[in-house]
């Protein structure tokens, strides 16, 4: 046996032995666990997989007590799970082993890709299979959990080749059952666009969706992540994908300006550099990184539009839950748009492009928070507006079907017209297909679909007179 895989075995013996010491102790304490990656997947894949960590998942209201027992048992948190924490590595911690060779643990309470936690733990935990492992017993996920977690990692590699390999072997020896019931389960708890993604980051994996009729597409931050984004251009897809300006401006604030605490102890020893100093060098660093995460991004959205051609995904689609956010509802800052639109169609043109991008923002922010119900929208300008003029506006800001529907509705209704949105969906056995469209619009792209939901125009857009526009 040679050098190194030597100490591969030792090192994957001590993460084996650190596992079942954990399991252990947590369940002394009336706390399940489930055994996720490492071992788990070196027994269910069936072939010699080096791993370097201990992930444990814990039901997420068991989450804070889990974390008592690694503590109480020596171990350091890595990371630190500050109350309210939403970020994107929300559902894990890092703890070290006090070992004099230290073994990283991660305290999983969800998955990465995943939007119900509480229904991923149930998913998992109530079909986990006992195993041995170095002599005590051990919760592993089944068969189908496997294939859910192999293509959920692959979405989220990191820097690591690592998930793909364990992807390809999973495709090759998981059967089929396995993956249409991992196709179920993504789509309880959330995970459904996470799950389509991984899989099709490897030719047999998008074959494999394909037949399991999984959406196309992908939210820009799970696109990102999956390219293997650098932190800048994660932290950009992320901005991206907030509803309004100021949820990007409280996130900027809040990872640009050194917490209150730190800045009330500096401001007490009349520190100043120390709030300063801290700021101009995260502003730095962003800068420094800015051009290049923009192109990440740039090549990245390009593969979060649906790839096979479809129409692009609606609030209604396979996974339920929200729509991605897409681009901006803004102008994107082109002052060459807008001074165009101020040449050829005046104040009243540019007074209606702006009720356009808006109303965008609008609908996605509705729509995303409560649903098709809530959406709600001002009139627009009495004059300036064409329909030509709105559509292209919506073609700028990005708008999907749904939202470039709703604003066009709304804008009919101004006028007295009641059109009537239509939602329709493809059949399963054709790749499951969402489009928004208005009723009596030329759109080739709803031939075939069979219509899931029909909405009139709210009475009070009817009722609406527009507003007179300003001299």
């Amino acid at each position: 046996m040679s050098d190194h895989r030597h100490a591969v075995l030792v090192t994957c013996l001590a993460l084996d032995a650190a596992a079942v010491r954990v399991a252990t102790a947590l369940r002394a304490r009336d706390i399940d666990s489930v055994l996720l990656k490492g071992a788990a997947l070196r027994l269910r894949l069936g072939y010699e997989r080096p791993y370097h960590d201990v992930d444990l998942l814990v039901a997420p209201e068991r989450f804070v007590a889990a974390q008592d027992v690694l503590a109480e048992l020596g171990h350091q948190p890595v990371t630190v799970d500050a109350p309210g924490h939403t970020g994107a590595d929300w559902h894990e911690q890092q703890w070290r082993t006090p070992d004099a060779v230290p073994v990283k643990i991660d305290l999983h309470r969800g998955f990465a890709g995943v939007a119900d936690a509480e229904r991923f733990w149930v998913a998992v935990s109530s079909r986990a299979e006992r195993v041995d492992l170095v002599g005590r017993p051990v919760a592993v996920p089944d068969a189908a959990c496997t294939a859910l977690l192999a293509a959920l990692h692959a979405a989220n590699p990191g820097r690591s080749a690592k998930p793909l390999v364990d992807l390809v072997r999973a495709l090759d020896v998981l059967p089929a059952t396995a993956w249409r019931t991992a196709t179920e389960i993504a789509r309880d708890c959330g995970a459904t666009s996470a799950f389509a993604l991984g899989l099709r980051q490897v030719d047999a994996g998008a074959t494999r969706a394909r037949q399991l009729g999984l959406p196309p597409g992908a939210p820009l931050p799970q696109v990102v992540a999956a390219r293997g984004g650098s932190p800048a251009a994660r932290g950009l897809a992320r901005l991206d994908g907030l509803p309004t300006v100021r949820s990007r401006v409280r996130d900027l604030f809040r990872r640009t300006v050194p917490s209150p605490t730190a800045a009330w102890r500096a401001l007490a020893r009349r520190d100043l550099r120390a709030v300063t100093a801290p700021c101009l060098a995260r502003v730095g660093r962003h800068a420094r990184h800015l051009p290049g995460a923009v192109r990440e991004l740039r090549a990245a959205r390009r593969l979060a539009a649906p790839t096979d051609g479809g129409p692009s995904r609606v609030f209604l689609s396979a996974g339920g839950g929200r729509a991605p956010a897409g681009r901006s509802g803004r102008l994107h800052g082109d002052v060459g748009a807008v001074l165009r639109v101020l040449r050829r169609r005046g104040v009243p043109g540019l007074r209606s492009a702006l009720w356009t991008a808006r109303s965008v923002r609008r609908v996605r922010r509705q729509v995303a928070s409560a649903g098709l119900a809530a959406v709600r929208l001002a009139p627009p300008p009495a004059t300036g507006a064409d329909r030509a003029l709105v559509c292209a506006t919506l073609r700028r800001t990005g708008a999907n079907c749904l939202e470039r529907s709703l604003v066009l509705q709304r804008w009919h209704a101004a006028r007295g017209e009641a059109r009537t949105l239509v939602i329709g969906v493809t059949a399963p056995s054709a790749g499951f297909h969402a489009h928004a469209w208005l009723h009596g619009d030329p759109d080739d792209r709803h031939d075939g679909m069979v219509e899931l939901l029909r909405r009139s125009p709210p009475p009070e857009w009817l009722s609406t007179v527009p507003a007179p526009a300003r001299p």
